[in-house]
């Protein structure tokens, strides 16, 4: 019977090489794996600052829209006052054109 024929030293080494170059490898990808209840807590802490976030949006919103109702009730003011300064104006100039106009009928008439 033959004996199985032994490998020579080269192809051993280059063997153990390789299984060497696959444990580091293997070992680097270990140190890069987050256990699944780190990924969670990870998963919790993203979905926490996202519900913040929309409620923060959400508030923003609400103050946006009271003050575009302030603003625009200002504004309706704002319009109501010089109506009733341009009216105040209208009323005095033709109260003085009529006084005028009275001293001067007066004055050539009488």
């Amino acid at each position: 019977m033959q004996q199985p024929q032994q490998p020579d030293l080269g192809t051993l080494e280059y063997r153990v090489r390789s299984i060497e170059t696959n444990v580091q490898q293997l070992q680097s990808e270990l140190r890069q794996y987050v256990p699944a209840s780190v990924n969670d807590l990870q998963l919790q802490t993203i979905r926490s600052t996202v519900e913040r976030i929309e409620s923060d949006v959400k508030d923003a919103k609400t103050q946006v829209t009271a003050l575009n109702t302030k603003l625009t009730t200002q504004d309706k003011e704002q319009d109501q006052l010089q109506i009733n300064v341009l009216k105040w104006v209208v009323g005095l100039v033709v109260t003085v054109l009529l006084a005028l106009l009275i001293a001067y009928l007066t004055h050539h008439i009488g």
